[in-house]
């Protein structure tokens, strides 16, 4: 006898569940003791996924630092190109500068020179031994002070010339009425030229004079002649007062310098060599 319909329906949909739960069953039945079916199947589909994704991710990270890595590079390599050509603008700008400065000072060091040839002095000694002999100055090398150069009074006369050693602070002054000195002068009349030495008692005597020379008279005053490379031409030096025949070759010229002794508290030193001049 043939079941109804409805009693079909419940029987089919009975065994279909029946079946589905042994399907299930099945499935949870270990191939192992670790490792289930189901989790085999399921790591089998994930696992390829997840290293794809990996990888991808490994990729894109790499080439997001290499990128950063490479921008940093090129940005630090176009910051230290501008920095090396900022200091070697700096450093063509400062030796611009320094040759600037180097051509002003020697420029101005020549001015000085040229604007401000004198140094004043005072006199703040004389010769132990004898005061025709020389002086000592309060002006030395820390002024420009050099030897040779030459020292005039308050009224532009002759006084002598530096001598060494040139102390810092000082310096010693050599009269031309010492004994020792030697200077080239000329007279002014006849242009008459000699060698002008102290007597070492305040006055001078003008040697070389040959007896057939010119006359020379009394009052005749005589100025340097720039011969001896010491002193400019031109500069004051004295008046002849007396002339007499020392022997058979040379007259004997007697000579007073116009500077005095006595009295002198200050002097001009020439700084810079007027026999070049």
């Amino acid at each position: 006898m043939a079941l109804p319909s409805k009693e079909r329906k419940n029987i089919y949909l009975f065994l279909i569940l029946i079946l589905g739960h042994l399907i299930l069953l099945s499935i949870q039945v270990p191939l192992d003791q670790d490792n289930p079916l189901l989790k085999q199947a399921f790591l089998a589909v994930i696992t390829p996924v997840q290293a794809g994704l990996s990888w991808l991710w490994q990729g894109i990270e790499s080439l997001w630092t290499d990128y950063i890595f490479l921008r940093k590079v090129k940005s630090e390599n176009q910051r230290l190109e501008a920095e090396n050509l900022l200091l070697r603008q700096e450093n063509l700008i400062l030796r611009q500068v320094l040759e600037r400065l180097e051509k002003e000072i020697e420029i101005k060091e020549r001015l000085n020179q040229l604007t401000s040839p004198v140094v004043i002095a005072s006199v703040i000694g004389s010769d132990g031994g004898n005061i025709f002999q020389s002086l000592i100055l309060n002006r030395g090398s820390k002024h420009g002070i050099k030897a040779n150069m030459a020292v005039l009074d308050p009224e532009g006369n002759l006084v002598g010339r530096v001598i060494g050693p040139v102390l810092p602070w000082s310096c010693r002054v050599q009269l031309i009425t010492d004994e020792a000195s030697g200077t080239a002068v000329i007279t002014s009349s006849h242009g008459i030229s000699g060698v002008l030495r102290g007597d070492g008692r305040g006055r001078c005597y003008l040697d070389y004079v040959l007896v057939t020379s010119p006359e020379i008279s009394p009052g005749e005053e005589i100025t340097t002649s720039g011969l001896d490379g010491l002193y400019p031409a031109g500069i004051r030096v004295g008046r002849i007062i007396s002339v007499s025949i020392e022997n058979a070759l040379f007259k004997k010229v007697e000579v007073e310098p116009f500077f005095q002794i006595n009295g002198l508290r200050q002097v001009a030193i020439i700084r810079f060599d007027l026999s070049r001049l």
